[in-house]
């Protein structure tokens, strides 16, 4: 296995509005099981295929272990790839669609029998290996594809949204087998998603991507607790954090939210600024008012089974709350809203650090 190491990475498209990726530094661990997080269009599939050889950057560079590789062939990398489509030969049967990249190196033929063997017994597809991709469900076809990069035993796995055509019980599934089949290998992975409950489930560190930057990286709790920025905050979680336009109150000694909710703290940023708090830090009580408590009424209640989400409207915004279980106030209901102020998270006025 192996580290891979990313330095100043640009790709441009002619005629684009911006870089696909801007200057993007990244340092993946050896062993390391990395997440590359982002809306669509941020750039995460983009740097995948840039390390994998499939696309050339225009500027920066990579590397894979010791070797630079910028500029070598994809099959000169050592690296596997999985792909959001599974990307199988539907002519070939499983055991060939194992075996084709090995026969492509001239692998010896008991070399072969055997890495093929052993893959299919660790992902449960003995069984299956003389059925084609069409007489397969979504899943195996997708234990396929993973086979398939896993019998070459490459330096580094890139996935790109593997999970992704599955419906929501089994990328369940696959997801907590992906991790066992990380620990098992000790596998360096890069892991494209769109889908942060993916990221904070799978990932050691998730690295947050927007418009072709790098916002935030670090470990699933770091980047949930502590957002570098109010689009890193937004982005994680499900949903995602609460902000607003905030002002001072009480002489500095409080801040504003939404022109009639007051959370006493002291604030030190000069000039304007934002506020962020996640949803289950919103309390919700009898109506009343108190020190750092204001009203709001409710507009929509979502009850999810083990929690309720409840939307507000306090003074000029709005914002959600999160309850445990199904008991929630009804639409219309006017309700005391309390957020403490160790709970609040504070950004500039453009929302692009945190303070």
């Amino acid at each position: 296995m192996a580290a891979v190491t990313l330095e100043r990475l640009t790709k441009r498209y002619d005629r684009a509005p911006r870089a696909a990726l801007d200057e993007l530094s990244l340092a993946v661990a050896d062993g390391e099981f990395l997440v590359l997080l982002g809306p669509s269009g941020c750039g995460k599939t983009t740097a995948l295929r840039c390390v994998a050889g499939l696309e050339e950057p225009t500027a920066g560079t990579i590397r894979i272990g010791a070797r630079e590789v910028t500029r070598l062939a994809p099959g000169a990398r050592d690296v596997a790839m999985v792909f959001q489509n599974y990307a199988l030969y539907p002519h070939l049967a499983v055991r060939h669609n194992l075996s084709f990249a090995l026969e492509m190196r001239r692998v010896p033929r008991p070399e072969i029998t055997r890495r093929v063997a052993d893959v299919a017994a660790r992902l449960g597809l003995t069984e299956l290996l003389d059925r084609r991709p069409g007489e397969l469900s979504g899943g195996q076809r997708q234990r396929v594809a993973l086979g398939r990069a896993m019998v070459r035993n490459p330096a580094v796995f890139l996935l790109d949204e593997p999970l992704s055509n599955l419906d929501a019980q089994l990328r369940g599934e696959l997801r907590a087998e992906l991790l066992a089949l990380h620990r098992s290998l000790g596998a360096t992975m890069l892991y494209v998603t769109h889908d942060q409950v993916e990221a904070m489930t799978m990932g050691e560190r998730i690295a947050v991507l927007h418009e072709g930057r790098l916002r935030q990286v670090g470990a699933p709790r770091d980047v949930y607790e502590r957002p570098a920025d109010t689009f890193v905050a937004r982005f994680i979680g499900s949903p995602g954090m609460n902000i607003f336009d905030a002002a001072r109150a009480d002489g500095g000694r409080g801040v504003l939210i939404g022109g009639s909710l007051t959370v006493e703290t002291d604030v030190t940023v000069d000039g304007a600024f934002q506020v962020g708090v996640r949803p289950e830090h919103v309390a919700l009580r009898a109506r009343g008012r108190g020190a750092g408590q204001g009203e709001g009424q409710v507009r929509i209640v979502e009850p999810l089974g083990a929690e309720t989400l409840v939307h507000l409207d306090v003074g000029t915004t709005r914002l959600v709350a999160r309850m445990r279980g199904l008991r929630a106030p009804a639409v219309g209901d006017r309700v005391g809203v309390r957020i403490d102020a160790g709970d609040l998270h504070v950004f500039d006025g453009r929302g692009v650090r945190r303070a």
